[in-house]
């Protein structure tokens, strides 16, 4: 017997949210695993607002009924997936091209839960995928031009409903860029995020409190990392 990973972590993401406590503001996510989470956990749409990291995000919450506070307010937990994640808790995301509202929103959460199948949990990422970056459109080809003296490839990312570059929700044109292996996530982020604009780089850690990983033998193992990044790390240091 096998089962759909993504549907196993989320299985095991709300039966975490069980134990956890009660939550009213829930910070979203997007891509089709989160999508998954929104159907799933429809038993939850009278109690929760959500808070959408996307247009995209947005309109699926609405349709299935769900309330919906666009802009974003303060919310009590966040829920997303990711493209790659390793055990040193480093993510590659932003795939469906909201890697700056994911960020955002994962950053001032207090509580973030990562929900993955286990092809996504890679010894190190970057070794396959191709690091997101947002960056301002009238600049395109003078950064470009930056990231490939790096030494690395990097390519604008395709529209595939029209001719021309994805354009995200607030305007920035969407590369992908080929760094192999991140050994250090730290330097690299502070390496792309240092050329002028680049808006938001989709490389996070530090920001995981929970990964559940789904797997096609059915089951889920839920995964407890130290939080290094964002909000609630900067409340404990005041």
């Amino acid at each position: 017997m096998s089962c759909d990973a993504s549907s196993e972590a989320i299985r095991g993401v709300l039966d975490l949210l069980h134990s956890l406590g009660h939550f009213r503001f829930v910070g979203v996510g997007t891509g089709s695993t989160v999508a998954l989470f929104l159907s799933s956990a429809f038993s939850f749409k009278d109690s929760w607002i959500i808070v959408p990291s996307s247009l995209d995000t947005m309109m699926r919450a609405r349709e299935l009924g769900y309330n919906i506070s666009y802009p974003s307010i303060w919310v009590d937990f966040y829920i997303d997936s990711a493209d790659e994640v390793d055990m040193r808790g480093v993510m590659v995301k932003g795939g469906g091209g909201a890697l700056l509202g994911e960020k955002v929103l994962s950053y001032f959460s207090p509580l973030n839960i990562f929900a993955i199948s286990e092809g996504k949990l890679v010894d190190i990422v970057g070794s396959s995928k191709p690091i997101p970056l947002e960056v301002v459109r009238d600049y395109l080809s003078y950064i470009i031009e930056e990231i490939r003296s790096l030494g690395f490839r990097v390519e604008v990312r395709e529209s595939r409903g029209k001719r021309g570059p994805i354009i995200s929700d607030w305007g920035g044109v969407i590369l992908d860029v080929y760094t192999g292996p991140v050994e250090d996530p730290e330097l690299l982020e502070w390496r792309l995020k240092s050329i002028p604009g680049v808006i938001e780089i989709g490389l996070f850690y530090g920001f995981i409190d929970y990964l559940v990983v789904g797997y096609r033998s059915c089951g889920y193992k839920v995964f407890k990392f130290e939080r290094k990044r964002g909000y609630r790390v900067r409340s404990k240091r005041e």
